[in-house]
């Protein structure tokens, strides 16, 4: 609770001096809120398209992207009302529920690992990194639990040597240097490694996990239930942009310039891959869930009962309205 509460003075703290934008109110039909998410890769195109694509001003919504930098400070975030919506990791989300924060889980938008592979040209298969080493980033993060998981999964568990390095410069210079044979990152990272002969070995899409998560506080969630309903309108309409082949060019340009991505094969290349792990039908899995809330307890205790985190009712209302037809996750 001490960490979260000294979190939470940091970014109240933080975006007061900054003095960024107004507070979330009414002008007239249109609802002003801002977003908070925790980084500027393609995994959050959604928000990328509804903000230049218009959707959100189609539903009522004058939206301020705010880029927060990591998950944990979202949870600060939500709580001091920096931000009225936020997108994260599902273990963040966890942590920040364990420690008291009042919060809601409303979307589960990737339901899986959207990691990859890449390795030298000795490596072909999974079974070729007995006896290799693979480079993932600090431990717990989604590299590390993707590549621990798979080599569980696998059965090469004891065959294959973890490295946990810091960031992901480190994790590219490692690979440029021969310090590791493959390396874990998300698209479209791995290709800068093409220029040394490095190869995409596989990818972790076909494990669950709580990849992405949008939350809200429970508090926002009941005195505001049109804005949140209107927010998970718009999302769904987005996400639903993006998987339409008919908007690849449009969600392309969006994921570039919200990236900062100069090369647009790579931008191009992020979204070919996040069109296999976005869902149209961003259900909150409780089963899903529930396995984030087991590693952010670090064998601690989680509760019987962590629907209590969960308010899958935006949803029920459009899947009731025939607005979501069915879940393709």
């Amino acid at each position: 609770m001490r960490t979260l509460m000294a979190s939470l003075l940091a970014v109240t703290t933080a975006v007061t001096l900054a003095g960024c934008g107004s507070d979330a109110g009414e002008d007239g039909d249109v609802t002003r809120i801002k977003i908070g998410y925790p980084s500027d890769t393609a995994s959050y195109g959604d928000l990328y398209v509804c903000q230049d694509e218009g959707i959100f001003d189609k539903h009522g919504l004058q939206v301020e992207l705010t880029l927060l930098k990591t998950s944990s400070q979202l949870v600060a975030a939500l709580s001091s009302d920096a931000v009225q919506i936020a997108g994260g990791d599902g273990r963040a989300i966890a942590t920040g529920a364990l420690q008291g924060a009042d919060l809601k889980m409303i979307e589960l938008k990737l339901p899986k690992y959207f990691v990859e592979m890449f390795g030298d040209p000795s490596i072909k298969t999974v079974e070729d990194l007995r006896g290799k080493k693979v480079g993932v980033t600090a431990p717990g993060s989604v590299t590390d639990a993707a590549t621990r998981l798979m080599l569980e999964d696998k059965g090469l568990k004891d065959d294959v040597q973890v490295s946990n390095l810091a960031s992901l410069p480190a994790l590219i210079a490692a690979a440029k240097s021969g310090e590791i044979d493959a390396l874990v990152t998300a698209p479209p990272q791995g290709v800068s490694t093409e220029d040394q002969g490095w190869h995409k070995i596989t990818d972790m899409t076909e494990y669950e996990t709580a990849g992405s998560v949008y939350a809200v506080t429970g508090e926002y969630a009941q005195e505001n239930k049109d804005t949140v309903s209107k927010f998970v309108r718009a999302n769904v309409e987005c996400l639903a942009f993006l998987k339409d082949e008919a908007n690849r060019d449009a969600s392309i340009d969006a994921i570039q310039k919200y990236t900062k991505t100069e090369n647009r094969d790579m931008a191009a290349y992020a979204y070919d891959f996040f069109t296999k792990v976005w869902t149209t039908d961003p259900v909150v899995d409780e089963d899903i869930v529930r396995e984030a809330f087991v590693d952010a307890a670090s064998g601690g205790e989680v509760p019987d009962d962590i629907s209590q985190f969960i308010d899958n009712s935006f949803l029920d209302a459009l899947r009731d309205e025939g607005v979501i037809e069915k879940s393709d996750s």
